[in-house]
């Protein structure tokens, strides 16, 4: 085994660095950041479904966590009403709707081409699997906005 890590060393300081960050994301407590989770329905997304585009312009689910990301903000950024759930949108309005307690919500979603919207709304992580689980999420997230959004725009 020693001749094989002497051999390897390259590999075995990479996988040991690799397993100290998952056991790191998975133990560390978790920074409360924003608690809004910003559900933007953008520009000519009711234009673009009428001219027979079939792209989804919202996540099928959103995923909130009591206590840190516990408020979903829905904005209108498009220049005709929406509906999501019981509220209608109107252009250029923003609406916070705060969850106390873990709950699955399946709410009619007129900027949907599937016309629904799932929230589930999950107890704050325990440490282990649940916190790496929650930050790997949280990661994805990110990453797909950014995907999305492309760059910041410099000035």
């Amino acid at each position: 085994m020693e001749q094989y890590l002497r051999r390897h060393w390259l590999a075995s300081l990479l996988l040991a660095s690799f397993l100290l960050l998952l056991v790191w994301a998975a133990m560390a407590p978790i920074r409360p950041g924003s608690r809004d989770f910003l559900l933007d329905i953008p520009e000519h997304a009711a234009e673009r479904r009428r001219a027979g585009d079939r792209a989804e312009v919202l996540p099928p689910v959103v995923r909130l966590t009591v206590g840190l990301r516990d408020v979903l903000l829905l904005r209108n950024s498009d220049s005709v009403p929406h509906q999501v759930g019981g509220l209608r949108l109107m252009p250029g309005q923003e609406f916070r709707l705060p969850f106390e307690r873990a709950t699955e919500l399946q709410l009619p979603c007129s900027a949907r081409v599937s016309g629904e919207l799932t929230v589930l709304v999950s107890i704050h992580p325990n440490p282990g699997p649940d916190r790496l689980r929650w930050r790997l999420y949280a990661l994805e997230q990110a990453l797909r906005g950014y995907a999305i959004k492309g760059p910041p725009e410099r000035s």
